[in-house]
């Protein structure tokens, strides 16, 4: 008979393979669903077709946007919606976003109703009847990781389904497809920015949006006050690995060593940042720089993130959801990243509020995705780019 301790082996040797199972189970039934329904929206817009439209549309009065991608991207969506209500400033916006990513756009002003939305039957039709609800007239999709975005476009009632067509497989229910070829070669703001130009918005200002709560704000000084950090110089650092992006990460050894020269050379002190799954990678490097450094991964929500950053003289970060809150909230960010996708991710219309310390372009041969990854870059080439951006900003 095993032994407990062999026994608990055993178990965790099973449990990848038991993971994977469940991995293919899921994968196979999110196949039925999808399938089951391109099936029933191809039935159902042979009996109710969207009217073919001739021309640009009219204005809109009333406007539903999903965009229910991760935090960056919904983000980089702010601008199409701020275009939308600087250009049909009478018409009402009703935004459906993925319900772990509402926090990014709460308290946008540019929106005039917020829903909330996640993967599962119930959710489906409790979505659409709050969709139906502000009678839109128009649909607009900019991102959306979920499939069924477009069949809810399409039973929202709308007369015009705008989308580009090449990121569904429901492209047969858009009446205003918005091809955008160049796409990938665009900046992020800059790709959904051309899906609302179809209907006839736009802005001068590409920069994001995002709206820090005034709770967070005092809870921020609360906390900063407690740990002696108030009025302090602090420098941000977002130490995140990605689960499936690992070419956009920079090794832990990395920040240690870069830290370390920002603690001996300047008047500051190190807050380091990141979800719940980075806590463990942030307190290695706390551990390792000492005592001026404080973990806060783990700790706030997006708005709080978002009130300590702006109390930091700079945010370092690779390509994450935190580099693009942190162009959001106008906190100089010094942004590491990989010459893969610089172009797309990287800031842009913000002058020289923010800086970009590129991977050499000579160490990726232009694969997709790339085997050459952001280790190649090294402390050595970061920091004199930090200290001249941090003496430039002071």
């Amino acid at each position: 008979m095993p032994s407990v301790v062999e026994a608990v082996h055993a178990a965790r040797d099973r449990a990848p393979v038991g993971r994977e199972a469940l991995r293919r189970v899921r994968r196979g039934w999110d196949r039925l669903i999808l399938e089951s329904l391109r099936t029933a929206s191809r039935a159902a817009v042979r009996v109710r077709p969207l009217p073919r439209l001739e021309g640009k549309p009219s204005a809109p009065r009333s406007v539903v946007v999903f965009s229910t991608a991760g935090i960056g991207d919904t983000l980089s969506d702010t601008p199409a919606i701020r275009a939308l209500r600087e250009s049909f400033p009478r018409c009402r916006i009703t935004v459906v976003v993925h319900r772990r990513r509402q926090a990014v756009l709460v308290g946008n002003p540019n929106i005039d109703r917020l829903v909330p939305h996640a993967k599962g039957v119930l959710r489906f039709f409790r979505t659409l009847a709050a969709i139906r609800a502000e009678r839109p007239d128009t649909a607009v999709t900019l991102r959306a990781n979920d499939p069924d975005v477009w069949p809810l476009a399409y039973l929202s009632g709308a007369r015009v389904v705008a989308s580009r067509p090449a990121m569904t497989r429901f492209p047969f229910l858009v009446n205003l497809p918005v091809p955008v070829p160049d796409w990938l070669e665009r900046p992020g703001v800059d790709q959904t920015l051309e899906i609302v130009r179809a209907l006839g918005a736009d802005t001068t200002d590409p920069r994001m949006d995002f709206t820090i709560p005034e709770v967070a704000q005092r809870r921020v000084a609360d906390i900063l006050a407690a740990r002696g950090l108030a009025g302090r110089e602090l420098v941000a650092i977002q130490v995140h690995r990605s689960p499936r992006l690992s070419f956009r990460d920079w090794p832990l050894e990395h920040f240690v060593s870069l830290g370390r020269r920002v603690l001996a050379e300047l008047p500051v002190r190190v807050a380091i940042t990141g979800g719940r799954e980075d806590v463990q990678a942030a307190l290695t490097v706390a551990e390792a720089l000492g005592s001026r450094t404080t973990v806060f991964a783990g700790t706030l929500a997006l708005g709080e993130t978002a009130a300590l950053l702006t109390r930091c003289g700079m945010l370092v970060t690779t390509d994450t959801g935190i580099m693009h809150l942190g162009f959001s909230v106008r906190v100089p960010t010094l942004a590491l990243l990989h010459p893969y996708n610089a172009h797309r991710v990287g800031p842009h219309g913000y002058g020289r509020l923010h800086r970009v310390v590129l991977l050499d372009r000579a160490l990726w041969g232009g694969e997709d995705p790339p085997r050459v990854g952001m280790d190649r870059l090294t402390p050595d080439e970061v920091f004199p780019v930090l200290r001249d951006f941090w003496e430039a900003a002071a």
